[in-house]
This record gives structure tokens, C-alpha cells and sequence, in this order.
């Protein structure tokens, strides 16, 4: 049944979704085209435009930089949307009388919500991609990617790989924990009768205030020693160390949250839900 709750929010969001990545990437072709008839040097020092194609490029860039806020905001919104307007609102009486479990409700809107976050971070790569073409060539990035490699590992001698990794795991992880996180905060809002939106609103500001100040006090009693230490010898790979330390006690930190958050959304969702 997850399977089939997974195609059908992925086909409901996707008519929305599908137009936006269009736009974005006919923007992008476009700002391309008045940049390279309009200013060809403009990735350099030496840009040369005359007034019509200047107006052109502005308002090409103009109508760039709205699509990709327009794509950030509705990926937010379509999370918050989703999740509230099926499961909490009179749509969650047809939600709650299928035959499926609370947790595959809230796993199919994460999952999907998790999609199209790291698809819109994929379109942001590939337009930034298609704008800066000609600004370098393939042999430049290689070369560049190449050196980089080299230099870590002739610094911090360990590959670059690894750092990486955790910083791509730190990404998903910090990315669920924020979804969930959203989830939590609607599904303690409809506890309350009246004004349900604004409980949710208080419920995450609460949230994120909790965590910001749980969190910074986990990073300075762990942290305070072994910065210390860096400060007092300088040495590079001690402190690269400590970038992998406060990388992956972020990412343990984010494990622990996504599973309070999602547990205590299931539980409401099962034990105290409330769609009156």
C-alpha cells in the first residue's frame, strides 16, 4: 500500500512541480542566450553590453532569480500543504479510512517531500551549470576537481571522499530532521481546537528555539577542549579533524530528532487525532 500512496502523491505533486522545473530551465536558456549575444565577457572583468541588451539581460536575470525563490518556496509549501491539507483537514477522513498504517501516511509524504527537495537542488546545480558554460571548459573543471583532490590529500593526507560523504549524509539527514520536524508541528497544532494554524506556527518556533539552544550547548561542553587545542598549535589537520567531528555529532544529533519527531507525529496521529 506504501507503494501506491508513494505513485499517487508523487502524480498529485508533480503536475504542480514538472511546469515549475520547466520554467526554470527555459529561464535559464534564456539569461544563457542574453549572455552570450549580450555579454560575452561577463564572467570576466570585461564586460561590454550596450543599453538594449543590458535591459535584456536584466530583466532575464530578473525573471531568473523570481523562478528559482518561486521553486525554493513551493517546495516548502507543497511539504506543508500536503501533509496538512490530507491528513488534518477533511480530506484525512478519506486518508484515515484506508486500509493503510499511520506510519506509511507519514512515510510517503516524507519520502516524497525528500524527493522533490533534493530534485530542486538538483535543478539549482544544473542551471548554475548551464550559465557559467562557457565561463570554463570541461578540462578546466576536471583539472580544477583534480587539483582539489590533490591538495586535500597532500594537507590533511585522507581523501577527499570521506569528507564528502559525511557532508552529503549530514545534508539528508538535517533535510529529513526539517521535514519531520514540520510534521510534528502540524500534528501538535491539531490538538488544539481553535486556531490551529498558529498552534502549528508556535509549535515549530518553540521547536527550533529547543534545538538551537539544546545544540549549542552539546557543541560547547564537546567542542571547548579540542578547539582549544586547535587554536593553541595551528595545526591544519586537527583542525580538519574537528570539521569531521562537528559534521558527524550534527548528523547523530539530526538522527536522534528525526526519530523524535517522527515518533511523536505517529503517535499523535494515531493516539490523539483530532480532525473535528
Amino acid at each position: 500500500m506504501l507503494t501506491k500512496l508513494l505513485k499517487n502523491e508523487i502524480k498529485a505533486t508533480g503536475r504542480i512541480f514538472l511546469p515549475l522545473y520547466g520554467a526554470l530551465l527555459i529561464l535559464t536558456i534564456v539569461t544563457k542566450l542574453a549572455l552570450t549575444f549580450g555579454a560575452p565577457d561577463f564572467f570576466s572583468d570585461n564586460v561590454a553590453t550596450n543599453p538594449f541588451m543590458e535591459v535584456v539581460i536584466g530583466i532575464s536575470f530578473t525573471l531568473y532569480f523570481i523562478a528559482v525563490v518561486a521553486l525554493s518556496v513551493m517546495t516548502l509549501v507543497m511539504i506543508i500543504q500536503r501533509f496538512y491539507k490530507n491528513l488534518f483537514t477533511d480530506e484525512g477522513y478519506l486518508m484515515f479510512s484506508l486500509p493503510v498504517k499511520t506510519w506509511e501516511l507519514v512515510i510517503s509524504k516524507l519520502l516524497v517531500g525528500l524527493m522533490w527537495s533534493a530534485v530542486c537542488t538538483l535543478m539549482f546545480v544544473v542551471s548554475f551549470f548551464i550559465l557559467s558554460l562557457g565561463s570554463f571548459t570541461m578540462m578546466d573543471l576536471t583539472q580544477g576537481i583534480s587539483a582539489a583532490y590533490t591538495d586535500y590529500s597532500n594537507t590533511f593526507g585522507a581523501s577527499l571522499n570521506v569528507l564528502i560523504f559525511e557532508i552529503i549524509i549530514f545534508g539528508i539527514v538535517s533535510t529529513v530532521a526539517s521535514i519531520l520536524m514540520i510534521y510534528v508541528s502540524i500534528a501538535i497544532g491539531q490538538l488544539f481546537n481553535q486556531h490551529r494554524i498558529v498552534a502549528s506556527f508556535g509549535a515549530y518556533i518553540v521547536i527550533t528555539i529547543a534545538i538551537q539552544i539544546i545544540s549549542s550547548i552539546v557543541m560547547a561542553v564537546f567542542a571547548i577542549s579540542n578547539l582549544d587545542t586547535v587554536i593553541s598549535q595551528g595545526n591544519d589537520i586537527q583542525a580538519m579533524e574537528m570539521m569531521h567531528w562537528i559534521i558527524n555529532v550534527s548528523t547523530f544529533l539530526n538522527v536522534i530528532l528525526c526519530g523524535a519527531f517522527y515518533f511523536a507525529t505517529q503517535y499523535i496521529m494515531k493516539n490523539r487525532l483530532n480532525l473535528e
